[in-house]
């Protein structure tokens, strides 16, 4: 399993196959006081090779500040379905899209930089870094 697409956004949902991202590349958050609400939605998609199929897998999302320090964290496990009987044609990689609106509303506690890490079955797959920022000041 890899992560293929991974983006910070304004808000994404995924519908009939296709995931909706709406103001998506965030990579700064500017806030009028921390801590402050998050305010952002995280769409992924994970393309998957054949052999994968049918068994369970995790995907654990963890917020950490530029201390290390968690913030929040969430996961879910998936079910994949089996490979159908009439098998899949060759190069075609099944897909999962996601798109979390964080549970429990995590606030960010302070300005910095902040990365979520991406991890399938404890499997590091990818981060993506953001800042947030004192609305119209300085960074900390």
């Amino acid at each position: 399993m890899k992560v293929d697409t991974c983006l910070l956004c304004d808000a994404a949902t995924v519908r009939e196959g296709l995931l909706h991202i709406l103001g998506g590349g965030i990579t700064e958050a500017s806030r009028p006081e921390y801590p402050a609400p998050l305010g952002m939605a995280l769409a992924m998609r994970i393309m998957m090779h054949p052999t994968e199929l049918g068994g369970p897998h995790r995907v654990d999302v963890i917020l950490n500040d530029e201390d290390g320090q968690r913030v929040t964290n969430f996961n879910v496990d998936i079910g994949v379905p089996e490979l159908p009987p009439e098998g899949i044609p060759a190069g075609v990689e099944p897909e999962i899209m996601f798109a979390w609106d964080f549970p429990g509303r995590p606030q960010l506690p302070h300005p910095g930089k902040y990365s979520f890490e991406v991890l399938i079955d404890n499997q590091h797959q990818l981060s993506v870094p953001f800042s947030a920022v004192l609305q119209g000041g300085e960074q900390q």
